[in-house]
């Protein structure tokens, strides 16, 4: 009995640590990820479209578009369900935070993560916590700094013995986010 508490502590602290890196793999965004960013935003996405071209036709990204886009989720992605990363890609989450510090000429840090009980208590393979993010968004130059906080949700399941995000959500938006 003591053993399955002592595993069941364990598990708890094992999506716990999970939640947190995943967290920070979104949030912190450094110099070369705001350059890949700007990288991507100038890149031609490569559907040809237009005069000499059948109508309806129409190719999909070109290859360096592609390659600067999952450059985005090499930190995220190992630790998601598909499900939960395709919605993450869908809803554009991943551009989030390099998009403000490329329009603000910003990095960012997670300076704190508070995660909230688990609202499922007592199951083994499936946990939800409410969190609670604080940020700082430092100027390119050094010079500036905003403190910033985003709160919301992240759901983990367990896949092949290891915790895995499948739901993320934000219930309060960060202020830079217009």
């Amino acid at each position: 009995m003591l053993t399955l508490v002592g595993c069941s502590d364990s598990n708890e602290n094992n999506s716990k640590k999970a939640a947190e890196k995943f967290v920070r793999n979104l949030y912190t965004v450094d110099a070369k990820k705001v350059a890949e960013f700007n990288k991507l935003i100038a890149t031609p996405i490569g559907g040809a479209i237009g005069e000499g071209v059948p109508k309806g036709s129409k190719t999909g990204p070109s290859e360096e578009y592609i390659k600067i886009m999952q450059s985005f989720d090499k930190n995220i992605q190992p630790l998601m369900i598909k499900e939960g990363y395709e919605g993450i890609v869908a809803d554009k989450f991943n551009f989030l935070i390099p998009n403000i510090c490329a329009k603000g000429n910003y990095t960012s840090q997670v300076t704190e993560f508070i995660l909230g009980k688990n609202v499922y208590a007592e199951k083994e393979d499936k946990v939800r916590y409410s969190y609670e993010t604080k940020l700082k968004f430092i100027s390119t130059d050094g010079k500036a700094e905003q403190a910033d906080v985003t709160k919301g949700y992240i759901e983990l399941l367990k896949e092949n013995g290891k915790w895995k995000v499948c739901m993320y959500g934000v219930t309060v938006r960060l202020k830079l986010y217009r």
